[in-house]
């Protein structure tokens, strides 16, 4: 068999196999025996490696294919160590000019980063990995770069993670890449828990578990486990989600898997206290913190704190359960300032990244004219041509590409001003009136009305955390979103406000999908800027109607109205911030999608306000 092959610098002419696998090289190498070991062709005497593109590897890119391996296998122990040995390889690599290296230590640190919940990193090093597997045209690797974008986004926007998976999968289903369709299989489970749908989360995790189990894998058996457990506690069959948990927990211990361990307690810690065995939620609690200390992840911090605050207050020890949710709120708070700051970097970073690919595709595009220009030559008017061609085709991608970026840049802002909104529909004046509220009625003994508030408060705050990360919500999460939000808010004002919230009967509450976070700011103003103002009882009436396919939401209040509290702005430390985002969000929405949402708002009469939205759907 002859073979031709590109060494690092000069080609090969020739490589003939004969029986034995021996390889007679004419390079100046001698004759050696090759053994197969994974995906490579090893030297036995250490001269050269083959690789499966039978692409020749030095000894010493070995060592950097074993730190590389070393690297990913800390992905649930250290993503920080991780992180330190990619970087360290990526200098190796760029010295020996071993591509592939490089390629796979830019995925490995984007692992890391993706563990340690920093996106923007994240996609900075994938971005880099894809454009050098895609230069091998290594198709494997390429697909692992594609599930690693899908885990990015599988929190966030499940039709884009499911979009990355099917596209790894179109590669490595032909391919018969075993064990990175199981780990797609796994994640593709994940979407579906988030999105509740556990039959289809069940058939994606066995089909990952068989193939696990074929490949003999038992360091995934780890956390196929804890999938396992995470789905039957959802499905309320706690039995076999405690074993699934314990199972994982278990074999998590023996290599320190920190990220499995919190995750599983943490689960273990909601089963116990939905059955009311406070004890052992209280021991599953401290396990979950010493792991998240270990871990250093921000999002175990908050979620250990908000289980403690509902331990506390099923135990009906209300001055304990409200100093948690003071810490959950001053946490949140500082993390939002954070997230806030990050949206901003990783819009600027986006940018950056589509300028560099830019630059990568332009240089890449000259080193072709270089190759092709004695055609040039003997072609002058032909070559003109082409020449015209490729300028048209080149403005057109250019252009294409300018309003790529900025049609990123508008769905960043979105994202920003989403969190912007969420901030806004938790301010300091509501949370803060009503804790005082509940610790008035500590002080007065009235611990049955303080129960009753920070149960309904513990509602509205666990409903904000399940729709806060969707891109879209059904209208009757919303309704039940409101009916918590004015309940809260009656508690505190008393008869000073009334409310009612009506549905047509043909409205489909449960299959209309709006923006998430967009009625509360409106409800808010009715009440700070119309009902607080007037010195009788005060009314608000939130009404849904349907004709023609456009959702009609109207907002009636019978406060002092809008032009006499702009008028008057008896209130000027509180800024109605929600609103004024609200609005941002609508006209970019508007920009960048082919439906409209409109919004009208008018004073009815000497007083009284009402607010109109009409929402296509």
């Amino acid at each position: 068999m002859n073979v031709n092959l590109n060494f690092i610098g000069f080609k090969v002419e020739k490589l003939t196999c004969s029986k034995g696998f021996i390889w007679d090289i004419n390079c100046n190498y001698p004759s050696c025996f090759f053994s197969r070991r994974s995906n490579y062709w090893l030297s036995s005497e250490n001269y050269v490696v083959l690789d499966s593109n039978s692409s020749i590897i030095l000894p010493d890119t070995l060592e950097v294919i074993r730190l590389n391996n070393d690297a990913f296998n800390l992905r649930l122990v250290d993503p920080n160590k991780m992180i330190k040995i990619a970087d360290s390889v990526l200098i190796i690599s760029k010295k020996l000019q071993f591509i592939g290296g490089m390629a796979e230590a830019h995925r490995i640190k984007g692992v890391g980063f993706y563990y340690l919940n920093d996106n923007q990193n994240a996609v900075k090093n994938y971005t880099e990995a894809l454009k050098y597997f895609r230069y091998l045209k290594d198709k494997k690797n390429e697909a692992r770069v594609y599930a690693n974008f899908g885990n990015l986004y599988r929190d966030v926007d499940y039709e884009k993670a499911l979009n990355y998976f099917s596209k790894a999968l179109s590669i490595t289903k032909p391919l018969n890449i075993h064990e990175l369709n199981a780990g797609i299989y796994m994640n593709i489970s994940n979407i579906f828990i988030n999105r509740g749908e556990y039959a289809k989360s069940l058939k994606f995790l066995e089909k990952s578990r068989k193939i696990f189990v074929r490949l003999k894998d038992s360091s995934s058996f780890v956390l196929i486990s804890q999938n396992f457990g995470v789905i039957y506690y959802n499905l309320k069959d706690y039995n076999k989600a405690e074993k699934n948990l314990f199972d994982a927990i278990s074999k998590a211990k023996k290599d320190n898997l920190y990220r499995v361990l919190a995750g599983s307690n943490l689960t273990l810690a909601s089963i116990y206290l939905e059955q009311n065995h406070f004890s052992k939620t209280d021991s599953a609690i401290k396990e979950d913190i010493k792991y998240s200390k270990n871990l250093k992840d921000t999002k175990f911090v908050h979620f250990y704190l908000y289980t403690a605050y509902e331990l506390e207050l099923k135990r009906k020890n209300l001055a304990k359960a409200l100093e948690y949710l003071k810490k959950v709120y001053s946490y949140d708070s500082l993390q939002l300032v954070k997230n806030l700051s990050d949206n901003i970097t990783k819009t600027s970073s986006n940018f950056y990244q589509l300028q560099k690919l830019k630059e990568n595709e332009l240089i890449i595009a000259k080193q072709k004219i270089k190759e092709t220009q004695y055609w040039w030559l003997i072609t002058g008017i032909i070559s003109i041509f082409l020449l015209l061609i490729l300028i048209g085709i080149t403005l057109t991608y250019f252009r294409k590409k300018k309003l790529m970026i900025k049609e990123l840049i508008v769905r960043n802002t979105v994202a920003t001003l989403e969190q912007k909104a969420l901030q806004a529909l938790m301010n300091p004046h509501f949370l803060f009136n009503i804790i005082n509220t509940i610790q008035y009625f500590i002080c007065s003994n009235e611990l049955n009305s303080a129960n009753q508030v920070l149960a309904n408060l513990a509602k509205l705050i666990r409903k904000h955390l399940e729709i806060c990360l969707k891109n879209s919500i059904t209208l009757i999460e919303e309704i039940e979103y409101l009916e918590l939000y004015l309940s809260v808010e009656k508690v505190r004002l008393g008869k000073k406000m009334n409310y009612s919230i009506n549905a047509d009967q043909e409205i489909d509450i449960e299959e209309i999908l709006i923006p998430p976070m967009l009625l509360q700011p409106f409800v808010e103003n009715a009440i700070w800027h119309g009902i607080m103002p007037i010195e009788g009882d005060g009314f608000i009436e939130i009404d849904f109607t349907i004709r023609e396919d456009v959702l009609t939401i109207k907002i009636t209040d019978n406060g002092i109205g809008i032009d006499n509290s702009s008028a008057k702005k008896t209130d000027n430390n509180h800024k109605s911030r929600g609103l004024n985002i609200i609005q941002e969000r609508i006209q970019l929405h508007n920009r960048i999608n082919t439906t409209s949402i409109q919004i009208s708002q008018r004073q009815t009469g000497a007083s009284g306000t009402e607010v109109f939205l009409h929402i296509p759907v």
